[in-house]
């Protein structure tokens, strides 16, 4: 509940080949259905539950408590997680300990019609092979994207910001990771709005 974007991402996916499938998480919880049934995942943007408790945090902890033997499975596979999303995926600890998304530094949402991303020249993810050293200029929106290090285990930096191009003051000029293995990528901005 209280998803949004997943019309634009369906669209995306389906733009490049695929063949998309809305997936509620209601209809999962109630075993009707199941997170690693697919090729691949993506939890789109949005204000899951209102993100009443912060950004992702009571669908995190779905996927956490309840759905942890599916998203075990699914993480054998390729997930996009974007703004929403990517905030759900580090609640229910996808990337590891000791990474958070919190509130801009400006304190305030930031919406950035065409955000420049810098794809790491190191990264492995496979969302983004063949785009090493490349920039992506994208959509930014989001008012809880500042991302915060604590440990730098469980994953990869996949995206950067430009120096000085920051938009939510995230630690490392940082604006997407990636799971260690690469199938996992977690970012804030929207590249299905382009």
């Amino acid at each position: 509940p209280g998803t949004n974007s997943h019309k634009e991402t369906i669209y995306a996916f389906e733009k490049v080949g695929a063949r998309a499938e809305l997936l509620m998480l209601s209809d999962v919880l109630r075993g009707e259905r199941r997170l690693d049934d697919a090729d691949a995942l993506c939890i789109p943007g949005g204000f899951a539950y209102g993100d009443h408790l912060g950004g992702g945090t009571i669908a995190g902890q779905f996927l956490r408590r309840r759905l942890a033997d599916q998203l075990a499975s699914a993480r054998t596979k390729p997930i996009l997680a974007i703004c929403n999303g990517f905030q759900i995926a580090l609640r229910a600890g996808v990337f590891g300990e000791g990474v958070a998304l919190t509130v801009n530094e400006s304190g305030t949402f930031r919406n950035i019609i065409e955000q420049p991303h810098v794809v790491e020249p190191s990264t492995t993810c496979v969302w983004l092979d063949g785009l090493q050293g490349r920039t992506l200029r994208f959509p930014c929106a989001h008012g809880e994207g500042r991302f915060v290090v604590n440990e730098h285990q469980g994953w990869q930096v996949a995206l950067r910001y430009p120096e000085g191009r920051n938009p939510d003051g995230s630690a490392e000029d940082i604006a997407g990771i990636a799971s260690d293995d690469g199938l996992v990528l977690g970012l804030m901005n929207h590249p299905e709005r382009l």
